[in-house]
């Protein structure tokens, strides 16, 4: 996985509050994700690191002073890598 991912364009986004759906017509799949998850997707543009996307998470879901969500966020971004939504690069 890169150090600064980037997701494949071919996924279009449609959201849902807090919520958004990723789909594409060619795959014929689709992915939910959740407010966390989606957050960090919009950040996979190539140009934010892990840790740039931790510190997003905890500003913007109020998360305690101290807290690491550098785990969770690797976590996310490896489920995102295996079911082919980030760019190899």
């Amino acid at each position: 996985m890169s150090e600064k991912p980037k997701r494949k364009t071919d996924w279009a986004q449609l959201d849902l509050g807090d919520e958004a759906i990723l789909y594409t017509t060619t795959a014929e799949e689709i992915h939910l994700l959740n407010p966390t998850a989606r957050v960090i997707w919009e950040l996979c543009d190539g140009e934010h690191t892990l840790k740039d996307m931790a510190q997003a998470l905890q500003s913007a879901f109020a998360v305690p002073e101290g807290t690491d969500l550098t785990a969770d966020v690797a976590r996310v971004l490896q489920t995102f890598a295996a079911k082919g939504l980030l760019s190899p690069d």
